[in-house]
């Protein structure tokens, strides 16, 4: 056998499985994941946020640099990436009860045009701490 034709069988292994069907399909399966990383279920984000989700992820992401080379393993790490820290909901404003104070005395000249009755909101207000979610 010549060492020619080794390394040319070599390098049209590397060439199929860099260019397989079922390759092609999983790193388009990734790239759905990446995009969409918002929309996945919170009970998925949960697991993959505990030690065993970790560790998975991990493992999952070092055995496809292994196998399949560092693009795909680039790929993985930031969809799991994503996963653990993407699309995070945060609530803003006031979500308490607002105390309201009629006015009184003299009408601002807008008020009085418009036939306008306002209530003054900023007198006291009321609020919640966020929850931990």
């Amino acid at each position: 056998m010549k060492e020619g034709s080794l390394i040319d069988s070599i390098h049209i292994q590397e060439y199929i499985t860099t260019t397989s069907p079922l390759l092609l399909i999983y790193g388009a399966i990734l790239i759905l994941i990446i995009v969409y990383s918002a929309e996945i279920s919170l009970e998925y984000k949960r697991f993959a946020d505990s030690i065993l989700g970790r560790v998975l992820g991990i493992s999952i992401v070092y055995g496809t640099i292994h196998n399949f080379g560092w693009i795909y393993g680039l790929l993985v790490a930031l969809a799991f990436i994503l996963l653990l820290h993407g699309g995070v909901e945060v609530r803003e404003g006031f979500y308490g009860q607002m105390a309201k104070k009629k006015t009184s005395g003299k009408r601002w000249w807008v008020e009085s045009i418009l036939g306008k009755s306002d209530h003054i909101d900023t007198d006291q207000v009321v609020t919640i701490a966020p929850n931990g979610s």
